[in-house]
């Protein structure tokens, strides 16, 4: 997941080892794409679910699944940074 983030300018070597588990460096991930997200909750397959959406319009923009809340967040974040440069 690191080298993802890292890929996609999300994390750098700066921001140190990148916790898998940690929900604040998952959050500072989610900060850098500079739109809003939120928790959408718990997906029919049992986990968990995060939304990004357009800072003008509101709409959903990509959506990340993952076992843990910041799995979700990071790809989230990867799927939408994707959608951005589309």
């Amino acid at each position: 997941m690191e080298q993802k983030l890292i890929d996609a300018q999300l994390w750098t070597a700066e921001d140190g080892h990148l916790n898998n588990l940690s929900c604040s460096d998952a959050w500072r991930v989610l900060a850098r794409l500079g739109a809003p997200y939120r928790y959408a909750g718990k997906a029919q397959d049992g986990r968990s679910e995060y939304l990004v959406l357009d800072p003008k319009t509101g709409n959903v923009i990509a959506t990340g699944r993952g076992e843990s809340t910041s799995e979700a967040m990071c790809e989230a974040a990867l799927a939408a940074k994707r959608a951005m440069q589309a």
